[in-house]
């Protein structure tokens, strides 16, 4: 996601952005509202790039996974066994699911043409 060649700044690569999103957009359930955040984040860490110069070290908003929003996926998937569901709201169109695997989440849906997408995740541990 980032360019790190060395001697030069870091930079996005929006092209390598937008095929990851095209990846996660294929999964069919994530909403559009969803993946538009992460090109927004996408765009303003470029911004930031440009602004703070970075040539060294983790990329400033890219040390950690996108989607669990943690470093520790590899230990996740391990841990997949353990999941412990939490607490699920619903409420017309909108849905609140929380769960445990290592870190606390709840994912935030909503009802589109009949169907439940994925329209934020937090690591409520991680905030």
């Amino acid at each position: 996601m980032v360019n790190q060649t060395a001697g030069k700044s870091y930079s996005v690569n929006l092209r390598n952005g937008e095929r990851y999103l095209a990846y996660l957009k294929s999964s069919h359930r994530l909403t559009d509202a969803y993946l538009n955040q992460w090109r927004t984040f996408f765009k303003e860490r470029q911004a930031g790039f440009r602004q703070s110069p970075q040539s060294e070290g983790p990329p400033t908003g890219f040390d950690y996974d996108l989607v669990m929003l943690n470093q520790d996926v590899d230990m996740q998937f391990a841990a997949l066994n353990s999941l412990k569901m939490g607490k699920v709201v619903v409420s017309n169109d909108k849905a609140t699911v929380g769960f445990t695997l290592l870190d606390t989440y709840e994912f935030r849906l909503v009802r589109q043409n009949g169907r439940w997408l994925i329209n934020e995740i937090l690591n409520q541990s991680q905030e």
